[in-house]
């Protein structure tokens, strides 16, 4: 009989106690589909009917990623529209509140599946694509309504430095960073515009395009749209994203 030392068997004991080769080289792998490619277990394909409760239920952010020409001919109710075809249509996504569902729609499913993938791939936790598109939506005589031009004349672009500028001015600062194409930064315009005649001797309301103030955007740490910033002698004191009442927005400013 052989007797082994210790310290053969201690080795014995380690070459075992290591992962199997292809079983690493597949979680390996695996890792950097993941990485690359994207979770797309959080996005499902939905009937029309299944899309329109989503949208009763009044938890998330409808989206439509057909061009400006089908846009024309009639959307769905408070729908947030970016063009799939648009330069800057990731960038643009990326901003879209990752804490919401996204409902997202074109004609006939194909565009709006392509832009749920990438919702994904950008971090969006939970998204719905629209199976057969608008076609089935139209089929099932829903209602689409006529796009509204609604154009802020109160948002404006701004550098860093401009932006640095008015800071030393002002001793208190709201600041609404949103776009012309969210829904959520539409439904927030009536609530900010009050703030501003209210509230004037206390602050000052300033409402910035996020997508013309890119390097301020990227400064400031802006994810998602809406988001509201109130700086107090040039610093930050208090950052939001999303839909807030009027309420909340007053009781942050006093």
């Amino acid at each position: 009989m052989v007797v082994l030392g210790p310290r053969y068997n201690l080795k014995y004991k380690f070459m075992h106690a290591l992962p199997n080769k292809t079983a690493l080289f597949s979680f390996f792998i695996s890792c950097l589909f993941l990485v690359f490619c994207g979770n797309t277990q959080n996005v499902k394909n939905v009937s029309v009917q299944e899309f329109k409760a989503l949208i009763a239920s009044g938890k998330g952010i409808v989206l439509d990623v057909r061009s400006p020409q089908e846009v024309a001919q009639g959307h769905i109710e408070n729908a947030s529209v970016l063009n799939f075809y648009d330069d800057n249509f990731e960038s643009k996504l990326a901003f879209i509140q990752k804490d919401k569902p996204v409902y997202v729609y074109c004609k006939s499913g194909g565009r709006s599946g392509k832009a749920a993938k990438l919702l994904s791939k950008l971090g969006q936790y939970e998204v719905y694509n629209l199976s057969d598109g608008l076609m089935a939506w139209e089929k099932a005589n829903l209602p689409l309504v006529a796009k509204a031009d609604i154009v802020d004349e109160h948002i404006k672009s701004f550098s860093i430095s401009d932006f640095d500028s008015l800071l030393q001015v002002h001793q208190k600062v709201l600041v609404d960073f949103h776009t012309q194409w969210c829904v959520p930064c539409r439904k927030m315009v009536p609530i900010v515009a009050a703030l501003e005649v209210e509230l004037k001797e206390q602050v000052f309301v300033l409402r910035i395009d996020l997508d013309q103030s890119k390097d301020l955007a990227d400064k400031y740490n802006i994810t998602s749209v809406p988001t509201f910033l109130l700086f107090n002698n040039a610093a930050e004191v208090w950052r939001q994203a999303g839909l807030m009442t009027k309420e909340a927005l007053v009781e942050q400013i006093h």
